[in-house]
């Protein structure tokens, strides 16, 4: 009988390691994510392969951290805004510099290498997505309810802000870096979201 593999219990994450998870993160942006190894993962870090192994066991446990440590900042910048008191319009408008600064850096092609190999990386993406767009359907509930938003369906908004953000964003026959960037194109869609809401 072979022996039994013990797994190693691991440090917990500190804000100096949540620093070098997000250094890591942009520095992964154009690194073939399938074929990365943790020699590359530390080189990349500035790390020694066992100070990475003293909190992580793999390569995906290290890509959702450092994921995870992008969508924070984004989670605590939305709680922050919101605790302002903004009208309507405004807060939307904080809303979506928040999302596009918070995507900047971040390529497509991560994105769509992460949705495509990584799914536990790729869950804690979509969880806060998910989030966010329950957010935006609250907002533009407040917004038909005051008067500014046109009258529609809050569903339908809903559906279509995660689509284009899950479905459209990460589709690499529709965008690619060449020519896009996460951010511009959130920017872009929030902004004609807008305009079509605002009554005239």
């Amino acid at each position: 009988m072979g022996r039994k593999s013990m797994s190693k219990k691991r440090k917990g994450l500190t804000s100096k390691t949540n620093k070098w998870l997000s250094d890591l993160l942009e520095g992964l942006q154009f690194e073939n994510l399938e074929q990365l190894t943790m020699d590359d993962i530390a080189r990349i870090a500035g790390k020694s392969k066992s100070t990475i192994y003293e909190y992580f066991e793999s390569k995906e446990e290290i890509l959702q951290a450092a994921c995870h440590t992008r969508t924070k900042v984004l989670t605590e910048s939305i709680i922050n805004v919101r605790q302002q008191k903004l009208d309507t319009v405004k807060l939307y408008g904080h809303l979506i510099e928040i999302f596009a600064e918070g995507t900047t850096g971040i390529s497509l092609t991560f994105l769509q290498n992460i949705k495509q190999h990584f799914p536990k990386a790729w869950s804690e993406i979509n969880e806060f997505t998910d989030s966010f767009v329950e957010l935006l359907k609250d907002h533009y509930k407040k917004g038909i309810e005051e008067g500014v938003y046109n009258s529609v369906s809050i569903e339908l908004l809903g559906s279509i802000d995660k689509l284009f953000i899950i479905q459209v964003v990460t589709n690499p026959s529709i965008f690619s870096d060449e020519k896009y960037t996460v951010s511009s194109l959130v920017r872009d869609y929030l902004n004609l979201r807008l305009n079509g809401l605002l009554k005239r």
